[in-house]
């Protein structure tokens, strides 16, 4: 099984590092706009808000200005570190020229803080991946390779990327959707690793076909903390949508104004074997609705698994869909709205639904500093997603924190945090402090390296 498994990854690092001449000669391509950050062009921080309604890189107006002869020296300073509210472009590993020639990028980033709760209990209950109450944790330690596919709407190329995650958010990221692939790659209580993403990628002008494992298209926030402006995660995230998939997933963009996404997978979060059995259609659309404003709908339907890998977990049919709307309201303010509908089915007597509404407020100051609030309502009525059963009923919680950059690859996320938890009829237990606290003061902070 270990043979197998690393030669899986070999073969994806072998494609990335064998693209032929005739990809390596053709035009560059613009890269279909991925449904979600999931795409994750990692090694850029979370973006908070957009500079401009075509979220061009700020390469591309520093250019214009040096066309037209204008200064530009005020506009991108030299310096990393802070300095009036601005950065210059993040350090990132230097590239050897082998996969550089064959525009193959290798960087990842290291994440760790700490998250506690009013009551000082070890569990900080269920709040997702900030589970860990009573210490510090490395949460990621992130490495990266990739070759993005860009053929400029004409031509073909080939790419593909692999990511390995080792820290606390390991095993929360692991293929335990069917107990493959790397599920139990642990190493203590708390800590374990994970390769959640090994595909290859295929491009022909507007469509983009990748297979293998990937991250799902599925709802706002994202596993990679450079992508989150938040060190936890709302319970929509963790316990309402998958993490990842296995399978292959097309992305068409019809227009400027139009992308497309549609293909197979084999459930959630499950490895290469599908030892689970599942089988179901992951896609969506995301629409460009103004120049400052996107809408995304994305979707996964069909069979979860038939209950046999594992304790009769995983089974039935399944739901599930997610609505994203994200309005840029000014050059300093962005609002985000989600939706999470989702429901698992013909299992028997106990069919299970689940609904999230969250919102986002993000404020940019600067380069250097942004400031955000998060508010979400979460209904779990069988208590199947959050609790297994004990603690049926509505989850709220507030968020709020700042996100503060004192150098181009540093990154410092300090949050506070309130939950508060309504049950319904069938519930015998509450969710905190150890299964006796109906609400929760907790917060924490974690730091970001990038490379």
């Amino acid at each position: 099984m270990k043979i197998a498994q690393s030669a899986i990854v070999v073969v994806v690092l072998g494609i990335l590092t064998a693209v032929n001449a005739a990809a390596q000669n053709a035009p560059l391509p613009t890269t279909p706009e991925s449904v979600q950050p999931t795409s994750l062009d990692s090694g850029s921080s979370f973006v908070l808000v957009s500079d401009d309604a075509n979220n061009a890189p700020a390469k591309d107006a520093k250019d214009s200005a040096a066309a037209s002869g204008s200064a530009d020296e005020e506009e991108k300073p030299s310096c990393r570190w802070c300095r009036s509210g601005k950065l210059a472009d993040p350090w990132t590993l230097p590239q050897p020229d082998c996969l550089k020639d064959r525009k193959i990028t290798v960087g990842g980033w290291l994440e760790g803080g700490i998250y506690g709760n009013q009551w000082g209990a070890a569990s900080n209950g269920p709040i997702g991946f900030r589970n860990v109450g009573d210490g510090m944790t490395a949460d990621q330690l992130w490495m990266f390779g990739e070759r993005k596919t860009d053929t400029q709407g004409c031509g073909w190329d080939l790419g593909g990327r692999v990511d390995y995650l080792f820290g606390a958010d390991g095993p929360d990221t692991q293929a335990f959707g069917d107990h493959t692939w790397d599920y139990g790659w642990n190493s203590a209580r708390d800590y374990g690793s994970a390769i959640p993403q090994a595909y290859v990628e295929v491009a022909y002008n507007n469509l983009t076909v990748k297979g293998g494992r990937f991250f799902t298209l599925i709802g706002y926030e994202v596993v990679p903390a450079t992508q989150n402006f938040f060190y936890s995660h709302s319970y929509s995230m963790y316990f309402a949508e998958p993490f990842t998939h296995t399978g292959m997933l097309a992305a068409y963009k019809c227009n400027d104004k139009v992308t497309l996404n549609g293909g197979w997978v084999n459930g959630w979060d499950e490895g290469w074997e599908g030892k689970n059995k599942g089988s179901q259609f992951l896609g969506g659309v995301t629409l460009k609705l103004s120049e400052k404003t996107t809408l995304t709908w994305a979707t996964t339907s069909g069979s979860i698994g038939t209950g046999e890998a594992f304790d009769g977990a995983a089974e039935g049919d399944v739901y599930m869909n997610s609505l994203v709307l994200n309005c840029v309201l000014s050059d300093k303010w962005t609002y985000v709205f989600q939706h999470d509908l989702g429901t698992n089915y013909n299992i028997g007597d106990a069919n299970n639904q689940w609904y999230g509404v969250s919102n986002y407020l993000i404020r940019k100051i600067n380069d250097c500093w942004a400031f955000a609030g998060r508010a979400e309502w979460f209904q779990d009525p069988q208590g199947a997603r959050v609790s297994g059963g004990a603690s049926p009923g509505n989850y709220f919680e507030i968020t709020g924190g700042f996100n503060y950059k004192p150098h181009a690859n540093l990154t410092i996320r300090p949050e506070l945090r309130y939950d508060w938890f309504n049950g319904i009829d069938g519930a015998t237990a509450e969710p905190f402090n150890d299964g006796t606290a109906s609400t929760q003061l907790s917060g924490g902070f974690d730091v970001i390296f990038t490379f």
